[in-house]
């Protein structure tokens, strides 16, 4: 082959390869149109999307800016230094200023010029800066100089980068609001002064019809110890009927004003149910002896434990219901069940069931029953007497107490009052003092006679009860005066027992008891130690226990009780059959009545001990009152509690009831730092009166003795 041939060859192979070229680019450009027109509609439809979109967005913004406008909120945008980017119509409206003049204004100048609001500025500024909104009230001065106050809801603006620009707050006008608050406020304010104004007219009435009145029922029980016809004790029972219920009327209407003003306090102190419920039988068995009646009680057996809450309101709360029962029933029965209606670790649901077989109450009346001044029936009152605050009194105590209280009747066969309450569980048995115990007294007597006792005690009357009983039993004892005597006294003489006081000036009981019990060198480091205290709590005892006391005595006792302690403590008695007995409770009655029983049972009947002791009272209180009363002008509120406390055991052991929870109502007050001075200036006024009532039955109980 010449190269001639192998030339057009090439050029044949280099023509094939161009067309092959060709072709393939021709495909390409194809593609590439192709790809340019899909691109190029994507673009149209893109543009499409985004003007519905922009269209969109600017509906949706003109909708809630309508909405925002309608709603009369006013919107406006600052800067991150309170510069007004933009005011929008309504905000201009509610503080008098155009849109136009706003702008470019400082907030903060224009519209709290006075700097009044800095703080909050200052705060919520903070708030935008970690990107949180908040929510806050401020008052602004508008165009024309006057304030208004605003709601403001303030969001953080943020820009594409997340950074924060500014601030958009929607203010919300709540002048009328607050100037409803503020007339609320001032008649707020007002009802409490005409509320104060009729709480010291009551108590300024009740004291004045008291004095009288407590003279004539002291007088009465005078009397009725002389010797009378019986036609002079019928009149004198008529009398003492009317004084009584005239005094009953004068409580109710004082229980119902402290409830109405939030003033009622209720105790915490362990008392045996099972009890209560024997004393009440015993009063109200008394009351219907003249009807063929009788009282029933029952307790249900799983109720085994003291309980823990206020055995003087439980107390009035049952005799308002029995007194009801007793009232209308004519023949039959009365009587309370206590049934457990739930048990917890701590707690006791109590459902008590004071029934009777009276008179009955109409179905459509049964609410009625509940409410101030009213009764089912008028010819009910006129008939039984009565003003109707009884049940609605028991209803309210029942209710503070976090209870409930429903009636169930059936006219003409009697009533059934249901009241559910919470009571602690104070773990401690309510078992009776068994038998045995009258068999060892004497025993047990003769044992002490070899004791030596130390008896660590502050208040002139305690002391005296307790030496008074001692020498009854005719034991060896020493008395200190308080926990720092009690110590000297333990480091030099040797003790076979120590009855300690809890709550003493310089050092208490339980600081007594903790360095005796600490001390290798004190001789009565291991002596027997009974804790005597007013204080029934658990947590007391628990106190008293953890210190290193060996048991636990609460005031006040009866002489029996405390022998049955000592005999236990000292290991005269098996420790498996004794249990604390708990006082009976009276109803809350007051008024200086006055009972000289616990002295007498105290002293085994000594008149010259009760002589001494009623003559200790009226010479000590005028002392304790002043002392009382100057304490409180110089505010000096532990003196006040000191003083009170004092005298509540003074007031106990001459049976002045109410006098004893009054003065425990002034120690509760101060105790918990609740220094309500007209409050505690009327408490220790109204002690203070009883006391002075109670001065000339006193000397004339004297002259008896």
């Amino acid at each position: 082959m010449n190269e001639i041939d192998v030339l057009k060859r090439r050029i044949l192979r280099e023509r094939m390869a161009r067309k092959e070229a060709e072709a393939i680019l021709e495909k390409k450009a194809l593609e590439l149109y192709k790809a340019n027109e899909d691109l190029r509609q994507l673009n149209e439809s893109l543009e499409q999307k985004v003007a519905q979109r922009t269209q969109e967005l600017q509906r949706s913004e003109e909708k809630y800016r309508g909405i925002i406008e309608g709603m009369e909120l006013g919107l406006l945008e600052v800067d991150l230094n309170h510069k007004i980017v933009r005011a929008y119509d309504w905000f201009a409206d509610m503080t008098g200023y155009s849109p136009e003049e706003l702008i470019g204004q400082n907030a903060k100048e224009v519209f709290t010029p006075d700097g009044k609001f800095d703080e909050v500025f200052e705060d919520e500024d903070r708030k935008r800066e970690r990107g949180q909104a908040g929510v806050y009230e401020i008052q602004l001065r508008k165009k024309d100089g006057s304030l208004i106050w605003v709601l403001i809801s303030g969001a953080p603006i943020v820009d594409t980068e997340g950074k924060t620009t500014g601030t958009l707050g929607i203010h919300y006008d709540i002048t009328a609001r607050k100037t409803l608050e503020q007339e609320l406020a001032k008649a707020k304010v007002t009802a409490e002064q005409a509320q104060k104004a009729e709480q010291q007219f009551l108590a300024n009435m009740s004291h004045e019809i008291r004095t009288p009145m407590n003279a004539v029922i002291g007088m009465t029980h005078l009397l009725y110890e002389t010797s009378l016809s019986e036609t002079q004790k019928e009149y004198i029972d008529a009398l003492r009927f009317s004084a009584d219920s005239l005094m009953g009327l004068i409580n109710n209407i004082l229980d119902l004003s402290k409830i109405e003003a939030g003033e009622l306090d209720f105790e915490e102190r362990s008392f045996n149910l099972g009890q209560m419920l024997k004393g009440l039988q015993r009063t109200f068995q008394f009351k219907v002896k003249d009807k063929p009646v009788s009282v029933d009680m029952a307790i249900d057996e799983r109720i085994s434990n003291l309980l823990i809450g206020d055995p003087t309101r439980l107390n009035q709360i049952l005799t308002n219901l029995l007194g009801n029962a007793s009232k209308f029933t004519q023949n039959g029965t009365i009587g309370v069940k206590a049934f457990l209606k739930e048990e917890k670790v701590d707690k006791y649901w109590i459902e008590l069931h004071v029934h009777d077989t009276g008179i009955g109450i109409p179905e459509d009346k049964l609410e009625l029953i509940f409410e101030n001044f009213k009764q089912a029936d008028i010819k009910v009152t006129r008939k039984y007497g009565g003003t109707g605050l009884g049940l609605t009194i028991v209803k309210e105590l029942v209710e503070i107490q976090g209870g409930t209280i429903k009636a169930e009747s059936n006219p003409n066969k009697g009533s059934v009052f249901k009241v559910v309450l919470p009571f602690g569980n104070s773990g401690i048995k309510a078992i009776e003092k068994p038998k045995v115990y009258e068999k060892n007294h004497i025993q047990l007597k003769e044992f002490l006679k070899e004791q030596y006792i130390l008896v660590v005690e502050d208040n002139d009357m305690n002391q005296k009860l307790i030496t008074k009983i001692l020498d009854i039993w005719e034991c060896t004892f020493d008395l200190a005066i308080n926990g720092k005597e009690a110590i000297d006294f333990t480091t030099s003489h040797k003790y076979d027992l120590i009855l300690m006081d809890i709550h003493m000036p310089e050092m208490d009981g339980v600081e007594a008891t903790k360095a005796i019990r600490n001390s290798e060198d004190n001789i009565n480091q291991d002596v027997p130690i009974i804790a005597m205290t007013a204080a029934a709590l658990l947590d007391e005892k628990n106190r008293a226990l953890a210190a290193g006391m060996n048991d636990y005595l609460t005031k006040p006792f009866s002489p029996d009780l405390l022998l049955d302690k000592i005999g236990k403590t000292v290991g005269f008695y098996p420790k498996e059959i004794v249990a604390e007995k708990v006082e009976e409770t009276s109803a809350l009655v007051e008024g200086p009545i006055i009972s000289f029983n616990y002295l007498y049972e105290f002293s085994n009947g000594d008149r010259l001990f009760v002589k001494d002791m009623v003559t200790t009272f009226i010479k000590e209180s005028p002392k304790a009152f002043e002392e009382l009363h100057h304490a409180f002008k110089r505010k000096n509120w532990k003196i006040v509690h000191k003083r009170a406390h004092s005298l509540k055991p003074n007031f106990m052991m001459l049976g002045m009831k109410a006098q004893e929870e009054t003065a425990a109502q002034i120690e509760k007050l101060i105790k918990r730092e609740d220094y309500q001075e007209d409050i505690i200036f009327t408490l220790i006024n109204e002690l203070e009166s009883a006391a002075e009532q109670a001065y000339p039955i006193l000397q004339q109980k004297l002259t008896e003795l």
